[in-house]
């Protein structure tokens, strides 16, 4: 509005309706405790009070730019990292295909694969230190503060 000196233009150059305009600006008056524009028909101008609040709306102003600007970049520059555990007994054969399919669709995710045992892999995802882990477990030695998923039965067999 500063710049434009008209309620219309500064709306349009902002993506608002005029009557949002109006009343934001006669919220900041409300807040400031005075008129920030003198509005005449064709020559709206800023007052006194407007002249010394404009250079620290300003700067409010350019640091949310420049916040929300930072913010693009972080979303933008930083890769997500997925931390899977998977036991030194599994073979990896089936999960080379996986990871390499993982890749292929989602480049920005890094993967680090962490061989240990099951007790280990637990022991790991209690402290967060893996988001997931491929392990063998029999039933009743399952951690209840862990989320566990089915993937396959192996027969074993005893000779």
């Amino acid at each position: 509005m500063c710049e434009e000196l008209n309620f219309t233009r500064a709306a349009a150059r902002c993506n608002v309706s005029q009557p949002s305009l109006t009343r934001a600006i006669a919220n900041l008056e409300k807040e400031f405790g005075g008129v920030l524009f003198n509005r005449e028909r064709s020559n709206t101008r800023l007052t006194e009070l407007g002249r010394i609040i404009r250079p620290y709306l300003d700067q409010v102003y350019e640091q949310a730019a420049s916040a929300l600007e930072q913010a693009r970049m972080y979303e933008n520059a930083r890769s997500v990292e997925l931390r899977l555990g998977l036991m030194c007994t599994i073979a990896p054969g089936q999960f080379i295909e996986l990871v390499s399919q993982m890749r292929s669709i989602h480049p920005d995710i890094r993967i680090e694969i962490i061989d240990a045992n099951a007790g280990g892999l637990e022991n790991s995802l209690l402290a967060d230190e893996l988001e997931a882990a491929v392990y063998c477990r029999p039933e009743h030695t399952r951690d209840d503060r862990l989320h566990y998923v089915p993937l396959f039965h192996e027969q074993r067999t005893v000779s």
